[in-house]
């Protein structure tokens, strides 16, 4: 169904985004990255590094789509299966793992140790917990308050979005464009967001930074 695959590509862009933001702290804890900067600028190093984990997460999200397929035509149910419901699943999924791998890169470059890292990260996840915490309330009622929301809120919009769209009471198509549009404004933001901390972060040393502290490198740069 719809809810197992939102929730395997929420678990792929979680999973993929901290994979992206371990190997930046890798890469700048161990001098790595020096040697790259001096082949590719600080915003090219993030474009490859985000493209190389999507590849990674959307074979994940591949790999989990036919399983379902396989279970469910070995059930003669596959009739069931709206394609449509997959293509726009695929798409949320870009869309909210470009966000998350803007946030996790631009964490990644600002620490020097995947300890500490922590408290930057808490309040990303937290938030992109949202939809496994309120899946029942935004199946059940998809077009009261609390779905609707959601359907608007970067970066679990999408999820909420495509749970609402697979129940018995499916959005209105402006809804799903616009919930599709403020995705979009999202993860150009939080791409721009992390080009700026990349391009001050991956050579700076000492006391982790706060968020107030990453906003001031985004306005310095």
């Amino acid at each position: 169904g719809a809810a197992p695959s939102a929730f395997a590509a929420g678990f792929s862009v979680m999973s993929t985004g901290s994979q992206l933001m371990t190997n930046t702290v890798e890469d700048k804890s161990s001098r790595v990255v020096e040697v790259l900067l001096a082949a590719a600028s600080p915003l090219e190093l993030m474009t490859g590094k985000i493209l190389a984990q999507m590849g990674v997460g959307l074979v994940m999200l591949g790999i989990h789509a036919a399983m379902g397929l396989a279970t469910q035509a070995s059930f003669a149910v596959l009739d069931l299966v709206d394609p449509a419901l997959l293509l726009w699943l695929v798409l949320f999924y870009i869309l909210s793992y470009t966000m998350m791998a803007g946030l996790m890169g631009a964490i990644g470059a600002a620490v020097n140790d995947v300890s500490e890292a922590g408290t930057l990260m808490s309040p990303v996840m937290m938030v992109n917990m949202l939809p496994w915490l309120l899946w029942l309330p935004i199946t059940r009622h998809p077009e009261g308050a609390l779905a609707v929301a959601m359907s608007f809120l970067p970066p679990v919009n999408l999820y909420a979005m495509i749970l609402s769209m697979s129940s018995s009471s499916p959005p209105p198509a402006w809804q799903v464009w616009l919930s599709v549009l403020v995705a979009a404004a999202g993860a150009v933001g939080a791409l721009w967001f992390a080009a700026k901390v990349f391009r001050i972060g991956l050579l700076m040393t000492g006391k982790p930074p706060s968020f107030r502290t990453l906003v001031r490198w985004v306005r310095m740069s």
